[in-house]
């Protein structure tokens, strides 16, 4: 059910990333919706399923983006294999913890795709001038992943008690 949900997840979040991204932005603030099934995967799934579904969601990304093939698979596998041992244990994953360690996933991921893809699309080196801007997104994500979760969760569970039935 769970590899249900965010292929469902996955499908609407890089359509709505495509078809109007710029609608959900604030000033120059994006947010990136692609991260949040990346988010999701990684925390339904700790171990290498996440970090699967994660260059999955990255590939995907690639093929509807405009930049260089395999930029977003990098980004999300990179970021997803680097920061999956910091991820808060199940048992004391409270608020504070897992919002930092989502933010440091998304950070990581935008910081890795802007910074390959400014390498090779001949914009220059990354500029330490972007970072505010990387890291205001990724607060927006993390903010927009965490109201996400809680009604993903509220919704999936009651789906899946009635399975079992």
């Amino acid at each position: 059910m769970r590899h249900f949900i965010l292929a469902l997840l996955t499908y609407f979040a890089l359509a709505a990333q495509v078809a109007c991204g710029s609608a959900f932005a604030v000033s120059e603030c994006r947010i990136p919706l692609m991260w949040l099934p990346v988010l999701l995967a990684m925390t339904w799934f700790d171990d290498a399923r996440g970090i699967a579904w994660a260059a999955v969601i990255g590939l995907i990304a690639d093929g509807l983006s405009n930049g260089r093939f395999g930029q977003e698979m990098l980004a999300t596998t990179l970021a997803a294999s680097l920061l999956l041992p910091l991820l808060p244990e199940p048992r004391s994953r409270s608020a504070l913890p897992m919002f930092v360690w989502q933010f440091a996933l998304i950070g990581s991921g935008l910081l890795v795709s802007h910074g390959y893809g400014s390498l090779f699309n001949g914009n220059g080196p990354l500029l330490l001038s972007a970072l505010p801007q990387m890291a205001l997104e990724a607060l927006a994500g993390a903010f927009v992943f965490s109201i996400g979760a809680k009604l993903i969760e509220a919704i999936s569970k009651p789906v899946a008690q009635a399975a079992r039935l």
